[in-house]
């Protein structure tokens, strides 16, 4: 297949790397022409993927229409904040002769719309329809994807040709994707354990009286609380316990690679928001999906603490330790 990557931080880099391995052509689209020039010069992109060396035979284009001439897939791989705009300019290209599956490998939700993903797609492009795209999901660091680690990763299409397609074309020996209906659900689970994980960074800076059992507890009742929002928006349940629902949240609360749980880390030690992020090379996005998340939940009504007390540390001014004190001491209640 033909597979137009839209992105080139680490983790479209590293699903093009997957795609290339199993014998698929690649190219990528990026609005900055410095940026390709450096791809396409070095192989390599040390600030983001740095370590892995890329195929030669990767193509880097900066023209929207060129990146998606001939493809039979498209990936969207950019940061939730860039994916309006991309997604408008890719509905605004001409129509492909051939209408190619679009898969979304972006997490997060929308700040002012408040829409998932492929909720953003579905409405910018008006040459596909919603059996047409597919949403990639799991507990996936693309540092580990990107060096042949094992792991296994989630597509939800409400097309189940959709959705088998994209998993023969990623699947190898040593990335596994199942297959799931639930686009409501697999994308929700990849947004928001974004915001769980800062939580948990902040546990492992703040340190003094926080311990294994603090971080079970924040990753259950986060869990608890993505489920609960998930519900209401109409997400299978079942979803909520596999590899992109808790596997996701493990791995994105737990792992060094997670940068929103080392935001969360430098806020525990006492640094501010705005200077943790100047510092980083790459997106954090579990900063804007607090927002995002915390509006959606009350537009649904849906009870959310440990995220309400992420908003309210980022966003708010207070401080961590008041938020945990605030957690710790809400009414007692059954599980």
């Amino acid at each position: 297949m033909k597979v137009s990557i839209l992105g080139t931080g680490s983790w479209g880099l590293a699903l093009g790397k997957v795609l290339h391995e199993n014998g698929h052509g690649v190219a990528f689209w990026t609005p900055s022409l410095a940026e390709a020039n450096l791809l396409a010069k070095e192989g390599e992109y040390k600030d983001k993927l740095p370590g892995v060396k890329l195929p030669s035979e990767f193509i880097y284009n900066t023209e929207m229409q060129a990146a998606i001439e001939n493809a039979d897939m498209l990936v969207t791989a950019v940061p939730s904040e860039f994916m309006e705009n991309t997604t408008k300019q890719l509905g605004q290209c001409d129509v492909p002769k051939k209408i190619p599956l679009i898969v979304n490998a972006t997490k997060g939700i929308a700040e002012h719309s408040l829409k998932r993903m492929s909720e953003i797609i579905l409405s910018n492009i008006n040459w596909v329809s919603d059996e047409e795209v597919a949403t990639l999901s799991g507990p996936t660091h693309a540092e580990e994807v990107a060096t042949d680690v094992y792991t296994a990763i989630v597509v939800a299409s409400k097309s189940e040709i959709c959705a088998k397609i994209v998993q023969e074309t990623f699947s190898n020996k040593t990335l596994r994707v199942y297959t799931s209906h639930d686009m409501i659900g697999v994308e929700l689970c990849g947004s928001v354990k974004n915001v769980i994980a800062i939580a948990c960074g902040i546990t492992d800076g703040l340190a003094v009286g926080i311990g294994d059992n603090t971080k079970a507890a924040l990753i259950t009742r986060g869990q608890a609380e993505i489920c609960r929002l998930g519900e209401a928006l109409g997400a299978n349940p079942r979803t909520f316990a596999g590899l992109a629902g808790m596997g996701d949240l493990i791995v994105t609360c737990m792992s060094r690679h997670s940068r929103n749980r080392f935001v969360g880390e430098q806020i525990g030690k006492g640094k501010k928001l705005d200077e943790i992020l100047a510092q980083m090379k790459m997106v954090a996005e579990g900063v804007p999906t607090a927002r995002s998340t915390y509006a959606l939940a009350k537009k649904y009504r849906v009870e959310i603490p440990i995220v309400s007390a992420v908003y309210e540390v980022l966003f708010e001014q207070k401080k961590p330790q008041d938020a945990i004190d605030m957690l710790m001491t809400r009414e007692l209640k059954a599980e």
